[in-house]
């Protein structure tokens, strides 16, 4: 059976060109991945994501204030809306069921949390919640489409709290909780596949892990150190891979760690030579793209520790990088 993100046999990566407008596609269905089309978008092109069925690219135009959709399914691929928020997007998730994009703007003391309406032709934006001083970077929708966990929260002189969850089963977003847990500067979150666990991780360093399906979610585990520069969970949410920043000798420091159970697995270090940039899994979770600078780098994630595979000069540097 054919799936519906391959066109012609290819299976495409996208990655966002953080300091122009466009965003590059390449096709890694071969041996060496190869740019295979370039989408003019907005401005600064940053945070992007696919939907469940990879017929859409959204994509954040941290410049422009705005959100591109992409058709991915035309040849060759077109942006089909582009929808003005009206402030600095940041974060952009879709709900499993495809229905809605949520996307957290700011500025830092006056935030808010948009809806997009995807079931409509073209979207439309149907619902803004204002929010106090949301740190925006990381956006995460449960399974069953209910809950959305916000990597950051309401934040005063003396909380930076590092997990926000919303009850999203009506049309606006309804606070439930704020989760103070042990690190600062939340940058990724992620729910494994169960809707069990909601894993944060942190700019600073660090990876706390919650309990997701509890009211409010419970902080479970808080492991890790270092200043992150990018992050990924494999698809079957049971290894996340982080990315550290590389020291004075320009090497690259990663850790993997097994948060299929609490608390997490020991970690697994490794260097190599490539500084760590962001990053995905690919759908069997068997390989990783990573943006490194102006360069693709592919790793072999069966083998232990991971291996590089390969690397491609491409147009960097990168806003954001999906399948």
């Amino acid at each position: 059976m054919t799936k519906s993100y391959k066109r012609d046999g290819q299976q495409y990566l996208y990655f966002s060109q953080k300091t122009g407008d466009s965003v590059c596609v390449m096709d890694i269905g071969k041996n060496k991945p190869k740019l295979v089309e370039t989408i003019k978008v907005g401005v600064q092109p940053a945070s992007l994501v696919t939907n469940r069925s990879k017929t859409r690219l959204y994509v954040i135009n941290r410049g422009s204030d705005s959100v591109s959709i992409v058709d991915t399914t035309t040849a060759p691929m077109e942006t089909v809306a582009t929808l003005s928020l009206g402030a600095v997007p940041y974060a952009i998730a879709v709900d499993p069921e495809q229905t809605r994009a949520f996307v957290s703007c700011g500025p830092m003391d006056a935030g808010t949390i948009k809806i997009i309406d995807l079931t409509v032709n073209p979207p439309v934006l149907v619902n803004t919640t204002p929010v106090r001083g949301l740190l925006f970077h990381g956006m995460a929708v449960s399974p069953d489409s209910k809950r959305l966990f916000v990597a950051g929260g309401p934040k005063d002189d003396t909380i930076n709290d590092s997990l926000s969850v919303y009850d999203i089963t009506a049309s606006a977003p309804v606070l439930i909780a704020t989760v103070e847990g042990q690190n600062e500067s939340p940058e990724f979150v992620y729910v494994n596949p169960t809707g069990s666990y909601a894993i944060a991780s942190f700019r600073q360093g660090g990876i706390n892990v919650f309990d997701a399906a509890a009211t409010p979610p419970v902080l479970l585990s808080t492991v890790g150190s270092g200043e992150v520069n990018g992050s990924a969970l494999s698809p079957d949410g049971h290894l996340l891979l982080m990315g550290y920043a590389e020291p004075a000798g320009g090497e690259g420091n990663f850790a993997i760690y097994d948060v299929s159970s609490i608390p997490p697995g020991t970690g697994l270090f490794f260097t190599n030579a490539y500084p760590p940039g962001p990053m995905t899994f690919s759908a069997d979770g068997a390989r990783l793209y990573m943006m490194s600078g102006n360069e693709l780098v592919m790793f072999d994630m069966t083998m232990h520790p991971p291996q590089v595979t390969g690397h491609v000069a491409v147009t960097g540097p990168a806003g954001g990088i999906t399948i």
